[in-house]
């Protein structure tokens, strides 16, 4: 429990209250924009979708978690309380950043702005 705590903690971006996470995604990305590399944007994209891959390998820890066996009601109930306040913690973080991802750089685009994500890319 300790380690996916710790995973949790060093992998958020901490960009405040959910309410704010709009800006601070609007500001990095201009940022980004405005950087002479023409890979910027894919750069802040593909740290996006590394975080994105990131936090679901936590819920996926997360529930492997929640799927050991604990046989004291006390401990199970801290557990739960745990996984919980993890979960409360990780999934909207994710959601934010795949709804980002499929807005800006869709696997199957009409229009883009970064090819991260593009099926056809090169690697």
């Amino acid at each position: 429990m300790q380690a996916v705590r710790l995973a949790v903690s060093e992998w958020q971006f901490n960009w405040g209250p959910e309410s704010s996470w709009e800006k601070h995604f609007n500001d990095r990305l201009q940022l980004h924009r405005e950087r002479p590399s023409h890979s910027a944007v894919d750069d802040f994209f593909s740290l996006c979708d590394t975080h994105v891959q990131a936090g679901r390998e936590i819920l996926r820890d997360l529930r492997d978690l929640a799927n050991a066996n604990c046989r004291s009601g006390k401990v199970r109930r801290d557990r739960f309380l745990q996984l919980y306040d993890m979960l409360e913690t990780v999934l909207p973080e994710v959601k934010f950043f795949e709804v980002k991802l499929d807005e800006y750089a869709p696997s199957i685009p009409n229009s883009r702005l970064s090819s991260v994500r593009y099926y056809e890319r090169a690697f």
